[in-house]
Parts: structure tokens; sequence; C-alpha cells
């Protein structure tokens, strides 16, 4: 169902192709992306200066200099290392803020660039600390004496920096809603607004990476439409997707919030249950069986579901998606309509 990591391609050495998980751990995580690139620019963009500031023997503003490329890079490498890239965001849009101000108070840098620190603080940190650290430059800035030639040179930095913020609020706000919706589409069925594959892989991930650190117990069911191929041969694959979308629609509502559910293909569903021990997972299909069974209806009458379960054991999302498969099975030779548990008898009422 799922490849294992072993399918990972390895160049001739055995070493995986680190270059491409690279691109693709960028492709996929947009703040590490925006981290990333904008770290790199930042510390290259002030190293030129560092050294010319050096060699001119202005030690105070190049000592900074250094300093500021030594914590940007710091924060970058944390961010790869932990994948905690808002809290990294966060702290290189404050860090820059602090450090520029302080640049500009003791030493001789340009006031200009204030602009891309406004504009980039959209786009690392939340929305409202944003905000916030774009307020406290302008301010930070326009409070330094002898800055400003005139009242008017002020005002006139004043409001162009408070535009450059505004169309960078504009700009990060429209970003993170289109991310939002392709992540969205890309992760979602389109005929049952389920989860699809894609998103099962990421989810089974992320429960067996909180079982391996914290042993939490998750659930997991594969639920599969008693002779659903008779529904679509008999009255058109319409009223066949009509029945999907309604088992999806019934399912959530005896779901919890925290609970996920994924089309694998068909008419076959898999639903994932974080942060639930066995007992918990028994009682709660068991639950949902019974609602099926009463509420779930197709054109010929009534639709039967057969559920096969598993709880996790082991850090392995294969071995699982495996151990609920043969349960499911189980429940399909026993007669149908039936919630079986991997090394659990449970039974269920036989068509």
């Amino acid at each position: 169902m799922l490849r294992n990591n072993a399918d990972t391609p390895t160049d001739e050495s055995g070493s995986r192709y680190t270059l491409k998980a690279t691109l693709r751990r960028l492709r996929k995580d947009f703040r590490l992306t925006i981290i990333s690139f904008f770290g790199l620019c930042t510390m290259l963009g002030i190293l030129p200066f560092a050294v010319f500031r050096f060699a001119r023997g202005e030690f105070l503003t190049g000592i900074g200099d250094c300093v500021l490329i030594a914590i940007i890079g710091g924060l970058v490498a944390y961010a790869w290392i932990s994948g905690r890239t808002r809290l990294v965001g966060n702290v290189v849009a404050f860090v820059v803020m602090i450090g520029y101000v302080v640049l500009v108070t003791f030493t001789n840098v340009s006031v200009f660039w204030a602009f891309p620190v406004l504009s980039a603080s959209f786009l690392l940190a939340d929305r409202y600390l944003a905000v916030a650290v774009s307020g406290l430059t302008l301010v930070g800035i326009a409070m330094q004496p002898g800055q400003f030639s005139s009242v008017v040179e002020l005002s006139s930095f004043v409001v162009n920096g408070a535009l450059a913020a505004a169309f960078g609020l504009i700009f990060a706000t429209r970003t993170e809603m289109q991310r939002r919706q392709l992540a969205a589409i890309a992760s979602s069925d389109h005929l049952t607004g389920a989860g699809n594959r894609l998103a099962l892989r990421t989810s089974l991930d992320r429960c067996v990476e909180q079982f391996r650190r914290r042993r939490e117990p998750a659930g997991l069911a594969l639920l599969d439409l008693d002779h659903f191929k008779t529904i679509n041969d008999t009255y058109g694959h319409d009223a066949g997707d009509q029945v999907l979308i309604a088992v999806v629609r019934q399912i959530r509502a005896c779901m919890r919030e925290q609970d996920q559910l994924f089309r694998m293909g068909g008419e076959e569903f898999v639903l994932l249950l974080p942060a639930t021990d066995e007992q918990g997972m028994l009682s709660a299909l068991a639950k949902l069986h019974d609602y099926l069974r009463a509420h779930l209806h197709g054109p010929g009458g009534p639709v039967t579901v057969s559920i096969g379960a598993a709880a996790l054991t082991a850090p392995d999302p294969q071995s699982w998606l495996t151990r609920a498969d043969r349960a499911l099975y189980r429940a399909k030779k026993a007669g149908r309509n039936r919630l079986e548990m991997d090394g659990t008898e449970v039974g269920g009422a036989p068509v």
C-alpha cells in the first residue's frame, strides 16, 4: 500500500540522494523555503559589508555584522534540524529587527535597509508578530536623533515604511491563503472530500513518530462497503458515488475532531484514531458500525460496511496497515457487515 523507505533511490555508495531529498523538503515546507532563502540572502548581503568595514577599520560595525550573520546562520540550521520553522521564522524576524535598529543606532548603516526588513517580516513571522516587528522597526528608526534632516524626510520614511509593511501583509496573507487552498486540493479526494493516499501517508508517519517518541497510542481501521460493485452495476456509477459521499458524511458525524478519514480508492476508506488505545478504539468503532447499520442506505436499500482494525504496536506504518487489512479480510470472509480487530475476536451481525 505505502512504499517502504527501502524503496528510496540510492547512489552507488548506498547513500540517499541528499540533493533530491533537500529539494523535496523545500517544496513541501513553504516556511522553511522562505527562512532558508531569506537567511542565505541576508548572510550573503551582509558579508561584503562586514569585510569592507573591517578593511576600513570600523571594527564595531564589522563585529556587529558578523554576529548577525552567525545568529541568522544558526537559526536557519536549527530550522532544518528541528523542523520548528514557525518558531524560527518568528525569532529570525525579531532578531533581524533588533539587529538592524541596533546597527542604525550605533553605526552608519542606512535607514533604507528598513524596507526589506519590513517586507520580509510578513513572510517569516506570524501575522500579528510581523505587524509588531514592523511597528517597532519604524518607531525605533524614527526616534534616532540626526537620522533625518527634516520633518518632511522623517514623514516620508514613515509613510513609505508603512506602505511597505502593508504590501508585505497583503502579499503574505494572499500567499498563505493560496498555499492552504492548494494543500487542501492536493491532499483531498475530489469526490468525497476525505483525505487521499498522500495525506494518509503523512498522517500515518506522524502517528508512528509520536509512538516512537512518547509511546502515544493510536488506532487504524479499514472500512469497505459490502457488495458495492452490485450498486454500480445495477444503479449506475452516479448512484455509487452518492453512496460514497453519504458514507463519508456519516462517518464524520461519528468522528472526534482529532480523528481523520481517508479514501484509499474505490469503496475502501481508512479511519485514523490518534491518541486512542485499543479499548477506546474498539468502543468507538462499535458505535460507528451500529450507526452505519442504521443510517447508511443506497438506492436498493441498506448498505453495510465491513471493518478491520489494528492498534499501533510498532513504529512501522506498513505493518500497521497490513494488520488492519488482515482483520478486514477476516470480516469479509466471516460474512461481511462485521467489525474485526487484529488479535481480538469482535464479530458482528452477518448479512
